[in-house]
């Protein structure tokens, strides 16, 4: 029998059962579905960066000051970098561009040479280092247009200033689609979604810019099963019957598979097999960080062509990459790596911080010497040994690892890179396939031909079968590469004369005649680097407005330095062979 108090009892326990099952009911409601995130997409189990922080804070905000975090970003007050409001106008070839912020949108105001007008919406943003570019949907495609902001030097430029294109190129050939190119790379995860009936584009990302599953993968049942306290504990006790991480960690793949999550876009590639770019294209990127990179692309090289479309231009004769977004290439070709053993050799993170470091580059204070190269080649580490193998002082430029065996001979965005091809120093190179060797990148005023003897002599070992070139190579190699090399080359040489001195600096002023653009740009700015009260002769001017600045350059200069600059570039430059290089970035 029941008693009221018994009763009572009963009441208030079903009381207690009821909000405990509305509890659960409201925590299960509550609860996100990570696991289920994007089911039958692509990019299934793929999170946004946001959901990552909530456990991994400190990874977030390192990521966060990363050049990768904001290569792609909607347009906004936060994210547009160039100056919409006081120094926004350029007229290049003719055209006319204003760039403008009206009621929170920016617009691309263009007058053409024939008077006529085109307005262009901004929508989103590429870039935030050194240049930023600026995209416009029309319809269902995303173009890139042909103007873009210099962050190093606070002004407007045309694309032509930093691709290989002589003056007088196309005003519109860098108008490059998004949807079917800088998709791939820009972004986590892309799915351009081609029809391929109409051509028409529906395209999505997993999330904008360079974020978390670009190196991690999906993360959706990592994240749900992260949800539980107890499976944290046991994932923080290591204990070996919890429940798998279920997500990629490069740090702890083999060293090839760490490097292929890298090289999936530091490795620019065609689809493995070609005709696998139709499901590209039309469904979405099939890898995912930590698979075999190869079994779904192989890395571009020189001897590719796609149509008549060739990439023997972005590739030194040697094959050696002459253009970023190659490294995986790079690296992978040199024998650091090849003498390795597979799974346990040299990997990107070798020497990069993903979550530290500069942010330009991502090499911390410690990776930017030496110890970088003595990781591995202990036989270097004291001064002493340094200087038995390298002939230079050791505290000298001669004798950083870095400037021998990976010299700036690689053409990036407005900048010359390390080679990440590392070999060691052949300046019969230069001779034999016409690359710049580390030698001369220092001793410009030394002929190809000098330095030759001089590693002979040096080590005569390493380079008993070293040969000569010809009287041509006879040339003091700073003058001979920036006159009668290709554009790539007189580009990396205007480089190396940063800044310009009393030698360089007649060299650097006739350099502002060549008809590249981007030759110009370096030369220019090694001359600012050294003579910072002199104005700065404008790259994109025209030849008759540059001629009229560099009338004031002409007196800090010895007039016979001057006759001899003019008639080595007349004499140089009479035979060269010019090759327009499309970068493809």
């Amino acid at each position: 029998m029941i008693t009221l108090r018994s009763a009572s009892a009963v009441t208030t326990c079903g009381f207690a059962l009821l909000a405990i099952a509305l509890i659960a009911a409201t925590i299960h409601v509550a609860t996100p579905d990570y696991a289920g995130i994007r089911a039958g997409r692509v990019d299934a189990g793929y999170l946004e960066s946001n959901n990552c922080r909530k456990c991994h804070e400190g990874n977030y905000a390192s990521w966060h000051a990363t050049f990768h975090r904001t290569m792609t970003q909607d347009a906004n007050p936060q994210s547009v970098l160039g100056d919409f409001e006081h120094q926004n106008t350029l007229t290049y070839q003719g055209v006319r561009a204003e760039m403008v912020r009206e009621n929170g949108r920016y617009w691309m105001k263009l007058t053409g040479v024939d008077g006529k007008k085109q307005q262009l919406e901004i929508g989103r943003t590429v870039g935030s280092r050194r240049i930023q570019q600026y995209l416009t949907k029309n319809g269902d495609q995303w173009a890139r247009l042909p103007i873009a902001y210099d962050l190093v030097q606070r002004r407007w430029m045309h694309l032509n200033g930093s691709f290989f294109y002589p003056d007088g190129s196309d005003y519109r050939q860098h108008l490059t689609e998004w949807n079917s190119n800088c998709v791939f790379c820009h972004n986590v995860k892309a799915q351009p979604h081609l029809d391929w009936t109409d051509r028409s584009w529906n395209t999505e990302v997993a999330e904008l810019g360079i974020a978390c599953g670009a190196c991690h993968g999906p993360a959706g049942e990592h994240a749900q099963q992260a949800l539980s306290p107890v499976t944290r504990y046991r994932w923080h006790m290591k204990d070996l019957a919890a429940p798998s991480l279920e997500v990629t960690n490069p740090a702890k793949l083999d060293s090839d598979r760490s490097a292929m999550v890298c090289g999936h876009c530091h490795g620019q590639r065609l689809p493995e097999p070609r005709d696998r770019i139709h499901t590209m294209m039309s469904d979405g990127d099939p890898y995912d960080a930590g698979k075999n990179l190869l079994e779904f692309y192989r890395p571009v090289q020189r001897e590719d062509k796609i149509g008549s479309f060739s990439f023997g231009s972005r590739f030194w004769q040697d094959g050696s990459p002459r253009l970023t977004a190659y490294e995986y290439q790079g690296m992978t070709r040199s024998k650091c790596f090849r003498a390795g053993k597979p799974g346990q050799r040299i990997t990107c993170i070798s020497c990069h911080e993903m979550h530290g470091g500069d942010p330009r580059g991502q090499l911390t204070k410690k990776m930017k010497t030496n110890a970088a190269c003595t990781q591995c080649h202990q036989q270097f580490a004291t001064p002493v040994q340094l200087v038995e193998h390298t002939k230079h002082l050791a505290e000298s430029s001669g004798s950083l690892c870095y400037n021998c065996h990976m010299p700036s001979i690689v053409y990036g965005v407005m900048s010359a890179h390390r080679t990440h091809d590392i070999t060691i120093p052949r300046p019969d190179e230069t001779v034999r396939v016409h690359k710049p060797n580390a030698c001369n990148q220092c001793h410009l005023d030394w002929s190809v031909n000098r330095a030759i003897a001089a590693s002979q002599r040096l080590w005569p070992n390493a380079f008993i079968e070293s040969k000569s070139g010809d009287e041509y190579f006879d040339e003091p190699e700073g003058q001979r590469a920036l006159f009668a090399g290709d554009a790539v080359t007189r580009t990396l040489t205007a480089a190396a004369m940063t800044p310009a001195n009393d030698v360089t600096g007649p060299l650097l002023l006739e350099a502002m005649q060549d008809r590249y653009p981007i030759v110009r740009y370096f030369a220019a700015n090694a001359l600012a680097a050294q003579y910072p009260a002199m104005p700065k002769p404008d790259y994109l001017a025209s030849s008759e407005k540059r001629s009229a600045t560099l009338q004031g350059w002409y007196p800090l200069f010895m007039p016979e330095r001057l006759r001899a600059a003019k008639e080595a570039r007349e004499r140089l430059s009479a035979n060269r062979t010019e090759v327009d290089v499309e970068v493809g970035e």
